[in-house]
């Protein structure tokens, strides 16, 4: 698949990551969403800072695009999910099965490009640059930052941007 058909795929909705990855990888990504839950509210984020999404804030409460995060946000979860006393031996059974369908999905022509997808900056460009929203992101983050949009007006902001990607693509 070139890199402008997948274009249309940069922000997932739970359906088209299903239909992409295969259902035993969405399996274990809705599992891990659900310890993620627990967990990632005591975290504050770290996962988000670490991988350098450009969406985050910390003054957000959730993901403001979760519903259309792209694929590497659905497919990393940091130590702290993954090694949760509360993962049972049949979750963590399901954990290693998405392992051979991501396999599948790179040789169906993903290639290694799934790993350097968003949020990843490629140099000093920013991925959301070819995707033209660059700067609006950035100018509503700094906007949050500095108390001139409130969290709801914010999130609203940042998902209508991510729409507009997924209706323009």
């Amino acid at each position: 698949m070139s890199s402008e058909n997948r274009r249309t795929r940069v922000f997932y909705t739970d359906a088209e990551f299903e239909a992409a990855f295969g259902a035993q990888a969405a399996e274990a990504v809705s599992m891990l969403s659900k310890h993620a839950g627990i967990i990632c509210r005591d975290c504050g984020g770290d996962c988000c800072r670490r991988i350098k999404c450009e969406f985050y804030s910390g003054r957000f409460p959730t993901c403001p695009i979760f519903a259309y995060r792209p694929a590497k946000c659905r497919l990393y979860f940091c130590e702290r999910v993954l090694e949760n006393e509360a993962l049972s031996e049949t979750e963590r059974d399901i954990l290693n099965k998405p392992a051979v369908e991501l396999s599948e999905a790179l040789r169906r022509g993903w290639g290694l490009g799934i790993f350097m997808e968003p949020p990843v900056r490629v140099g000093d460009k920013s991925w959301l640059t070819s995707l033209g929203i660059e700067l609006e992101v950035g100018e509503v983050i700094g906007s949050l930052e500095a108390d001139r949009f409130s969290t709801d007006a914010a999130s609203r902001r940042l998902l209508d941007m991510v729409l507009r990607c997924r209706r323009d693509a």
